[in-house]
């Protein structure tokens, strides 16, 4: 049975800057938890019990967050160049099979569980999650397999329109086991500048490996600040109690909360303000008399003033 998962975590988010400016995507707010702490409770569900994250060298807030959680270990790429080197790190930390996962995607509990089940009935080296997209989406920034049953016959990394093998994705969502550190060891640059874990992934299949693919339902990625209000909202829908205000709060008489609403320690609601619904406030932001505030978030220490709709509000 496989219980441990690696959450590949040292990305720099470059396309949720306003996020990442001072903080990683690992530790975005998600509804009062960190992203990766969203991805780790799908993970646990099925039956997942060691995490080990592979972090950037200067996170230190995702160091503090699991510092006294027994169940994680926290490892460091130094320097970004892929996440074949970003798993390079993980050598000598491993030792049974294992399920390598992104820190910005939730996937369904029951795909993963599905995953997982299906590397068990198999004689694969490597089970890899794949989706099928739409014909006229670009692969320009994702893997793009060939298939045959289950069995990948080809894979691709970032592939130019002329190397499109089908509408297949390779999601970074894989089961492994540790026979893969060699192969990362022999890996060289590509062009991209990185050690890509899709060409280990390929070389196996050229000697004669079986490598498979398991199809995942659906995938919510964290890439942008639209998918950070759609995460949010998301997982503000299915909170209970809907509306949750922490109680060091004073709401004044006046105010309008809408649930489903989200309301940190040390945040300041101005009189008049009209909350939600879907609204998120992290922990020591303000909100202006008057405010209005739908399907937004509000950052710590960031002000929200005037009226704001479908909207990230950052500290200025």
């Amino acid at each position: 049975m496989i219980t441990t998962a690696v959450i590949l975590a040292a990305g720099c988010g470059s396309r949720l800057k306003e996020i990442t400016a001072t903080r990683s995507k690992a530790m975005a707010p998600v509804a009062g938890k960190p992203m990766i702490a969203r991805v780790m409770e799908s993970l646990r569900v099925v039956g997942l019990t060691r995490f080990v994250i592979v972090a950037a060298p200067h996170d230190a807030e995702l160091r503090s967050f699991f510092a006294d959680d027994a169940s994680v270990t926290v490892l460091t790429q130094e320097v970004p160049r892929g996440s074949g080197d970003a798993l390079k790190v993980c050598a000598g930390h491993l030792d049974t099979d294992f399920l390598v996962c992104a820190c910005d995607s939730l996937i369904p509990v029951e795909s993963i569980a599905g995953m997982l089940r299906a590397h068990g009935e198999t004689d694969a080296s490597v089970s890899i999650g794949v989706m099928e997209v739409p014909g006229d989406l670009s692969l320009a920034s994702r893997s793009v397999v060939r298939m045959e049953g289950d069995r990948i016959l080809d894979l691709i990394e970032k592939p130019q329109s002329h190397e499109r093998l089908s509408n297949i994705t390779a999601l970074p969502l894989y089961v492994l086991s540790p026979e893969i550190f060699p192969e990362l060891e022999k890996l060289p640059l590509s062009p991209r500048g990185e050690y890509e874990l899709p060409e280990a992934f390929r070389n196996l299949i050229v000697s004669g490996k079986r490598v498979t693919g398991v199809f995942i339902s659906r995938r919510d990625d964290l890439t942008n600040s639209s998918d950070l209000l759609a995460l949010n909202e998301q997982c503000l829908t299915s909170q209970q109690p809907p509306i949750q205000t922490h109680p060091s709060v004073q709401v004044p008489a006046n105010v309008s909360i809408v649930a489903p609403v989200l309301i940190e320690t040390g945040v300041v609601i101005g009189e008049g303000s009209e909350i939600g619904p879907c609204v998120y406030i992290e922990r020591g932001a303000i909100v202006e008399s008057g405010a209005k505030l739908s399907h937004v978030v509000v950052t710590r220490g960031a002000r929200a003033a005037g009226l704001i709709q479908h909207a990230v509000v950052t500290e200025a």
